[in-house]
């Protein structure tokens, strides 16, 4: 089996409800390894508490946009808001460890100060007398560099199961990591169940948490040459949709509720890049189906070779709206 195909079955194998007597041993193998993990995470933390890992100041403000979870929350969508919102008052730069070439594209793209280096706290220091103010995308666990403000985005998947750490699960730290942070972004919130009893139950974990809801409206779908494309178009055509990111439920349900049809839903792990071999067998598998048209996110814009493309490839644009969005940037701002 492939690595590809054993990450596939394997987040496939977390999301699933029922499991057979051998996927429940594995299971609980992998609960047992997450108790070991969690307790290096507390032991960490613990010593970051206490000063007795020492953190580290820059003369810039700094804010980390971070989750406690693997990725699909939608820290980067974030980043890129807030960048929009603060650099027309402060010179701002985006610090990033460089992980996931996609999301570094993304960026790029879209920002013009972003900036790699997984020591944050070095790169922060070597770039303060530019920049008065840093957003660092994944930040929450970088805790050697000290930050003015923790915001952590929480995804509506966090809170359809059990909290399991990995690799039981998907969370990177408990929730009680939350007692460090200033303001949670729940995002998808229009697939959130009960929004006040998620917010009931952080808040006693930190009362001082100031939690907005998020969720993502679509701005416009576009072909590969940038041209924009009419929704009512594409619901002529033979679709099929293709995710290699963190959360790929989240963009299915989106394309869902904007009645657009989907035919076939195909899943990579996120960050996962197609080689043309594999490109190529995927295109070939479509069209043998009767489809030619694909529709993609912007982050899965990096994911697939641009030689050889024999399918129309649509992009769907999003935006993210944030509930009472001028009440978090006027906190965040007398913070700054």
């Amino acid at each position: 089996m492939s690595i590809l195909k054993i990450k596939i079955w394997y987040l496939a194998f977390l999301e699933r409800d029922k499991k057979n007597i051998f996927e429940l041993l594995l299971y609980w193998l992998l609960y047992i390894i997450s108790v070991i993990y969690g307790l290096v995470v507390r032991v960490r933390n613990f010593f970051y508490d206490r000063n007795i890992l020492p953190s580290f100041s820059c003369n810039s403000k700094v804010i980390s946009v971070g989750n406690i979870s693997w990725s699909g929350s939608g820290k980067t969508p974030l980043s890129i808001w807030l960048y929009s919102q603060i650099s027309p008052f402060f010179k701002t730069a985006v610090l990033r460890r460089g992980y996931g070439d996609d999301e570094n594209k993304l960026l790029k793209e879209k920002i013009n100060n972003v900036f790699y280096d997984p020591n944050r706290y070095q790169l922060a220091k070597s770039l303060e007398s530019e920049f008065k103010v840093f957003i660092v995308d994944d930040g929450f666990q970088h805790r050697k560099l000290r930050r003015d403000i923790n915001i952590v985005v929480m995804g509506a998947r966090e809170f359809k199961r059990k909290l399991r750490l990995i690799p039981a699960y998907i969370f990177r730290e408990p929730l009680t990591s939350l007692r460090r942070a200033d303001i949670v972004i729940l995002n998808y919130a229009d697939e959130l169940d009960n929004t006040d009893k998620i917010k009931n139950q952080l808040l006693r974990i930190n009362p001082s948490l100031k939690i907005y809801c998020s969720k993502y409206r679509v701005e416009k779908i576009m072909d590969l040459k940038g041209n924009k494309v009419d929704k009512e178009y594409l619901m002529t055509k033979k679709l099929a949709a293709f995710a290699a990111i963190g959360y790929p439920q989240g963009f299915f349900n989106k394309l869902k509720s904007s009645g657009i049809i989907i035919e076939q839903y195909i899943v990579y792990p996120d960050h996962f890049e197609l080689s043309e071999k594999e490109f190529d067998g995927l295109q070939q598998s479509l069209i043998d189906n009767g489809i030619r048209d694909l529709i993609i996110t912007h982050k899965d814009k990096y994911h697939i070779p641009e030689r050889n493309i024999k399918l129309n490839i649509y992009i769907m644009e999003i935006d993210i709206e944030i509930e009472s969005s001028k009440v978090l940037m006027r906190e965040i701002k007398n913070k700054l």
